[in-house]
């Protein structure tokens, strides 16, 4: 069997951790882009309102309402045939899903996640499902914030330093344990990929900061987190843990567009069946290369940190 591409008209698109600040972006995007038939799946009750929302941006856009199923299941749980049966049925899958979202995460958090990416995988394998997009993380890399690197350079190619050591305020913070579960996903993305024989293609982001909300960059700051409150620059090191957080931040529409190429665009002549990318936005001078992702995906982001418009927050 070969790969077939998603499609926004055509296909089944399913959203793990679908009511959490990725998930309900995306969602809404998809909506408003024409996308026929969403699965949103989740441990939480959908939010009150959030349908008619989704429904609304299709109509606003000019498409028919979509048909929005939220599918209540527990990821960690491979006998919940809630979230399987829907798994089954999707064409494209986007797993945001985590148990800790955050860079705090425990090691039972964790190992809670690893499970929720294991049976995503394994569930897009067994299925007819022809596209999984794993939303990885720029703590994969946190170790080379201080490695001195110039523009563009951390690249997705280079060895992995997992997890980012920093100072917010008074809180010393460490997302090694957070981002372990993080590297694992992107493992098993390539596995079920090399084990489909060609069906199954994987994109993996590592996903820069995308602040709920309106997301804009006056609100970034040497925190790193929305979790731990707002840190100002007093002196050096903050400062430059500032300027590494600010270099990767993702705008709500480069988000979007980075997520929808990455479920549409055809495999083609990606280096392998799993492709690995870094998702800021065109940040000037930020050390994060977006060379694969414009190469593969035909990414072109529209925001910078540096502006300040009030128009790139939507």
């Amino acid at each position: 069997m070969t790969n077939q591409p998603v499609t926004m008209q055509g296909s089944c698109i399913a959203v793990t951790g679908a009511w959490g600040n990725l998930g309900t972006k995306l969602l809404q995007h998809l909506s408003a882009s024409g996308c026929a038939h969403l699965l949103g799946i989740d441990a939480q009750q959908v939010p009150d309102g959030l349908l008619e929302k989704l429904h609304s941006a299709a109509v606003e856009a000019g498409h028919p309402p979509p048909i929005i199923e939220a599918i209540r299941g527990d990821l960690t749980d491979w006998q919940d045939h809630r979230w399987r049966d829907g798994l089954a049925r999707a064409d494209g899958v986007v797993h945001f899903a985590a148990q800790n979202p955050f860079p705090e995460a425990s090691w039972d958090d964790a190992c809670a996640s690893i499970d929720m990416n294991l049976h995503v995988g394994e569930a897009a394998l067994a299925s007819g499902t022809t596209r999984l997009v794993f939303a990885s993380s720029n703590h994969v890399m946190g170790r080379y914030r201080t490695a001195g690197l110039g523009p563009g350079e951390l690249t997705p190619d280079l060895m992995p330093g997992v997890g980012t050591i920093w100072q917010a305020g008074m809180t010393q913070m460490d997302s090694t344990v957070y981002a372990m579960a993080k590297i694992a996903g992107e493992r098993i993305c390539h596995g079920v990929a090399a084990r489909s024989e060609g069906r199954l293609s994987c994109v993996c982001i590592r996903i820069g900061w995308c602040q709920p909300g309106q997301n804009h960059p006056s609100t970034l700051n040497a925190s790193g987190t929305p979790t731990q409150a707002s840190v100002a620059a007093e002196d050096e090191e903050s400062a430059a843990t500032g300027r590494w957080f600010r270099g990767m931040w993702l705008s709500n529409r480069d988000f979007c567009q980075l997520h929808e190429l990455a479920l549409v665009t055809p495999r083609g002549a990606w280096p392998s069946d799993c492709l690995l990318v870094n998702g800021v936005s065109g940040n000037r001078d930020s050390v994060w290369s977006l060379e694969s992702a414009r190469r593969w995906l035909r990414y072109e982001p529209v925001d910078d940190v540096e502006a300040s418009s009030s128009s790139i927050s939507r």
